[in-house]
């Protein structure tokens, strides 16, 4: 960026190497990037963005992710026949052996398949092990977010999961502002995992990599696409190796297409589908872009490719072999925004309005008193709105018993709201209209989750101890609350190559003297040597 930036003199200095300082100087630095910026296209930005390998990506309408060519090549978009027309709806973010895993038929019928399913499924259930997925192995090539949670949800369930980096490409997650030896995002997402420190770029490095496959069932992967391949450690090299093997590519775009080889970090990503258009205080209005550091769609798209990569290894012993499990995060956005998708596709302008305002009124955040406090107020339907003019006391306006006639008088409603809303803690508007049967919630802040009654209640929070850390971290409990599974057993995560001597031990059996050569030539890290 600071070449690109024609090398400024007064940001020259190699501190501003550290991200810690370029965050204290972002009011200096930010200007110089505007002035760059302004006066041309996004599409020349975009392909000079990615060319100086800076993360870069236009802003993109509903309308214009319809029409690009990268999600048309891919096969991104199925036609539904309707009453009213054909609708393009999003296929899937999952390929299986390069084949969407998405929509292929139609709704079924009220009751289609019962007796199908009640034949093939409905049987006793087996005895579970302590940890469901104790004994399967994972080498966990993955990075950030996506790839950290993949492994993650793996490793609580009882998987042996091997996290491999190396100095010269340490995980994104590590970088820290304060230089601490290990940081609270790192451990929220290699919780439970054994570090392995390997260099894959050297023949050793790859050879060692392919002999743990030959010992494991799943390999986590969210690099650029083609990376593995460009090692010599695409799916079918691994296959080869090991015919059971499940590997997972999750990527910004997809694994093919005209933007595959994009970088694409969440940002990035929620522009070129849509949301970050969408994503604003008011879109019809050109407000001013909501979009700042969320870690969407990460979370969601790891559980997807952790969910088709464990549905492959269970496929297992039928197919015999292994299977292919690629994820792409972008039209993970896109089946999250179906219905705006599928409405825009329809009445061009219909989907951008549908979700600035939903199908009724009123609908949306509303100031609630305190500073910089707000309550989410959905009204769904007739009765609904009935309920809500029986708490604010409004009167019974003949216009206002349609959807249609609030939608087109939702400003006058929302004031009215926003009136009542203005006067109450947030906690107690939701309070009494939820007990009024009005969907509505208060906004919170990160903070505030921990103290949150409902979370609370339900185990969502536990406490995990880092060695390294001077505080307890709370951290997210299991995927949901099961009776017959223990809560994941919390374990800290490794610094880099942590277990590198453990690992290849006693996986590889592979003698002392071996990994003292590989750790002096620069193939293995150890702790012992830093």
């Amino acid at each position: 960026m600071w070449g690109w930036l024609g090398e400024p003199p007064e940001f020259a200095d190699p501190r501003f190497e550290h991200i810690g300082i370029r965050f204290e100087a972002r009011d200096r630095l930010y200007p110089l990037i505007a002035a760059l910026f302004a006066g041309r296209t996004r599409d020349d930005l975009v392909d000079e963005g990615q060319k100086r390998g800076v993360p870069t990506a236009a802003v993109l309408s509903p309308a214009e992710v319809l029409a690009a060519d990268h999600f048309a090549e891919r096969g991104a978009w199925a036609e539904v026949a309707t009453g009213a027309g054909p609708l393009r709806v999003p296929a899937g973010p999952v390929e299986l052996d390069g084949r969407r895993a998405g929509l292929r038929t139609p709704a079924p019928a009220l009751g289609a398949h019962t007796a199908e399913v009640l034949t093939e499924w409905v049987r006793p259930a087996p005895p579970l092990p302590a940890t469901p997925l104790a004994g399967l192995r994972v080498l966990d090539l993955g990075v950030i977010v996506v790839g950290a949670e993949m492994g993650r949800l793996f490793a609580d369930q009882g998987a042996e999961v091997i996290k491999i980096e190396n100095r010269a490409f340490p995980d994104g997650s590590r970088q820290t502002v304060t230089d601490t030896p290990i940081t609270p995002s790192f451990v929220w997402g290699h919780r439970g995992k054994l570090g392995l420190g390997l260099d894959l770029r050297r023949p050793e490095g790859t050879e060692v990599f392919r002999a743990l496959v030959a010992e494991s069932d799943v390999v986590l992967t969210n690099f650029r696409p083609g990376t593995m391949e460009s090692l010599g450690l695409g799916y079918a090299d691994l296959a080869a190796v090991n015919p059971r093997i499940v590997v997972v590519d999750s990527s910004a775009l997809g694994a093919t297409g005209p933007w595959s080889n994009r970088m694409g970090y969440g940002p990035l990503v929620r522009a070129s589908t849509g949301l970050g258009a969408l994503w604003r205080h008011d879109p019809a209005d050109g407000g001013a872009f909501g979009d700042g550091a969320t870690v969407y769609p990460d979370h969601v798209a790891a559980r997807l490719g952790a969910l088709a990569a464990l549905a492959a290894v269970l496929d297992r012993p039928r197919r015999g072999r292994g299977r292919r499990v690629s994820v792409s995060q972008a039209e993970t956005i896109l089946a999250q925004l179906a219905e705006v998708l599928a409405l825009e596709s329809h009445v061009p302008g219909s989907g951008v309005e549908w979700a600035r305002t939903g199908p009724d009124a009123p609908r949306g955040p509303f100031p609630c008193a305190g500073d910089d406090e707000w309550c989410v107020v959905a009204v769904r339907d007739d009765a609904d709105w009935a309920r809500l003019r029986a708490v604010l006391d409004l009167p019974d306006d003949p216009g206002l018993r349609t959807a249609a006639g609030r939608r087109a008088r939702r400003g006058e409603i929302g004031a009215w709201v926003a009136a009542w809303t203005r006067t109450r803690p947030p906690e107690q508007v939701a309070e009494l209209l939820q007990r009024a049967g009005i969907p509505a919630g208060a906004m919170q802040r990160l903070v505030d989750h921990a103290d949150d009654p409902h979370l609370r209640a339900r185990g969502y929070f536990r406490l995990l101890h880092q060695p390294q850390l001077d505080e307890v971290l709370p951290t997210v409990n299991g995927p949901a609350v099961f009776r017959r599974l223990p809560e994941p057993r919390l374990r800290p995560a490794p610094l880099r190559a942590e277990h590198t001597e453990e690992v290849l031990g006693r996986v590889l059996g592979m003698p002392e003297q071996r990994i003292d050569e590989l750790v002096e030539s620069g193939v293995l890290e150890s702790r012992r040597n830093g």
